[in-house]
């Protein structure tokens, strides 16, 4: 009977991992284009609340841009509104670019994976996350559960939809 290995053949290593996970809102509408090889893509930005907020009360945000590829593309394009909140699982990429300036500059992209609507109303994330430990330069290991338990949770809700 073989035994199950537990290190790694030689020169093996495990890969690394890109996994960016956000709740946002849509800030603009999905717009849906397509590549010069006919695949369709979906391109919208989304803002992140962070748990902060600036010394006048303002919250703090992120602004991120999704690139949505294939037949997610195309119902993004449908279901993608500006207000629309959403649980985007994907990947980071880190693209050139040149603005009006004539300036090359790089941006920051999410390659959306998996989208899902979500209703906030009645999803109590004050019992499932310690916001005060959020804002903590270093988390717990119990944050990082915490968060992985209300992805879980909102992945099988009735009112989050898949995309």
């Amino acid at each position: 009977m073989n035994e199950p290995k537990n290190t790694p053949e030689e020169g093996e290593r495990m890969p690394d991992v890109n996994l960016m996970v956000v709740t946002g809102k849509a800030v603009k509408s999905a717009v849906l284009r397509y590549r010069s090889s006919g695949i369709p893509k979906a391109e919208f930005s989304m803002v992140v609340e962070r748990p902060f907020q600036k010394p006048n009360g303002e919250p703090v945000s992120d602004l991120f841009l999704v690139d949505v590829y294939g037949p997610l593309a195309e119902k993004c394009a449908d279901m993608v509104k500006e207000g629309t909140d959403l649980l985007v699982i994907g990947t980071l990429s880190k693209e050139l670019y040149t603005n009006k300036f004539g300036k090359r500059e790089h941006l920051v992209v999410i390659k959306a994976k998996q989208i899902w609507i979500i209703d906030r109303n009645g999803i109590g994330v004050e019992e499932k996350l310690n916001i005060e430990q959020m804002r903590q330069d270093h988390w717990d290991l119990s944050l990082l559960d915490g968060y992985l338990d209300l992805i879980r949770s909102l992945v099988g809700r009735a009112d989050v939809r898949p995309i």
